[in-house]
């Protein structure tokens, strides 16, 4: 995955040049304007992750560019002082450019109104427009270059980090279930707990891969173009179910720590009663698996079903409180982190 992130920098790296080429050939070349460098310059600055964030970064510096023209040019209609206006319209342009519809781009309101009063071109209505044209040219050129030659996309990432969560959860799962199966109550804690850690920490970047995957889409030309883009839908729900039944794993990784440590020995559950949980939880932890492979659930969930049935009925008519009070508190994480990869 990292390999894949410095190809991408310096892609985008590469589209930022040619974007920075187009537009310094536009402005000066073609149309001559007087400061062709606004464009080459505004053109960098949108060769974005995704072609989201280009299309949105565009609509913020044209709007604060647009923005700074107007303060300057009211400023120096208002104040005959150049030295006061300059103050003025820096001090108003930051004010205004912190609204957090400009985002990173609000800085580019003062900025600008305080070049066009500086440099006494703000009572020129042609050169206000070019600095505008200028910019809105740029911008125009950065999104086009962006979203038509290799636009970004990470649903790549998506996927391979679905699949590493939904195998870590299965293998904690797994883990627990042999432990359970050992006839011995265990004298100390296993590793679930740091496993549980760790877990966490996937889903967190899983959850990230998911977010940059899902925006990589919006405006992309290559998710009209069939592919691994088109898929990225799926893994982003199975994303969605495995923060849903993540927490019931780790309660239930949580309650059985507790239950192993040998002063808390009578709620831990007894032999049989463990044997039918591992059973479901490996159900459990191949229904992870299955998701994330796109294999058949249907079996697994009728024989995960009848398990869970078979524990609910010891829980209902068990025979003695080492039965009721080891079975309760693990019986219904257990059941929640099921019912969630069996819908």
């Amino acid at each position: 995955m990292a390999e894949h992130w410095r190809r991408t920098a310096l892609l985008q790296a590469l589209k930022a040049a040619i974007a920075a080429v187009l537009a310094w050939l536009v402005a000066a070349e073609w149309w001559g304007l007087p400061q062709p460098f606004l464009a080459p310059y505004a053109a960098v600055f949108l060769v974005e992750v995704t072609v989201y964030r280009s299309l949105r970064s565009a609509l913020q510096q044209v709007g604060a560019v647009v923005l700074g023209v107007v303060l300057a040019a009211v400023a120096i209609q208002v104040l005959p002082w150049q030295a006061v206006a300059l103050g003025l319209v820096v001090l108003a342009g930051l004010v205004l450019g912190r609204w957090r519809g400009f985002g990173p781009s609000g800085v580019w309101v003062g900025i600008t109104a305080l070049l066009l009063v500086s440099y006494g071109a703000a009572d020129d209505s042609v050169l206000m427009l070019d600095r505008i044209g200028e910019t809105v040219l740029g911008a125009a050129i950065g999104v086009a270059v962006n979203a038509l030659v290799f636009p970004p996309v990470y649903t790549r990432n998506t996927e391979v980090a679905t699949k590493a969560v939904a195998t870590e959860i299965a293998d904690v799962l797994g883990n627990i279930a042999s432990t359970l199966r050992d006839p011995s109550v265990p004298g100390s804690s296993p590793t679930w707990i740091a496993r549980a850690r760790h877990t966490e920490q996937l889903l967190r970047r899983a959850e990230e891969a998911a977010g940059w995957g899902t925006e990589s889409v919006r405006f992309n030309p290559r998710s009209r173009s069939g592919g691994r883009v088109a898929h990225a839908a799926p893994w982003h729900d199975l994303m969605v179910l495995l923060r849903a039944a993540w927490p019931h794993v780790r309660e239930l990784a949580e309650a059985l720590d507790h239950a192993v440590r040998k002063d808390d020995a009578y709620r831990y559950p007894s032999e049989e009663v463990r044997e039918r949980l591992a059973e479901l939880l490996e159900a459990t932890a191949r229904l992870s698996r299955a998701r994330a492979d796109g294999a058949e659930l249907a079996p697994i969930v009728e024989e995960g079903r009848e398990t869970l049935n078979a524990l609910e009925r010891d829980l209902v008519s068990g025979e003695g409180l080492n039965l009721t009070i080891g079975l309760a508190g693990v019986l219904l994480p257990a059941k929640k982190a099921f019912e969630q990869f069996a819908v």
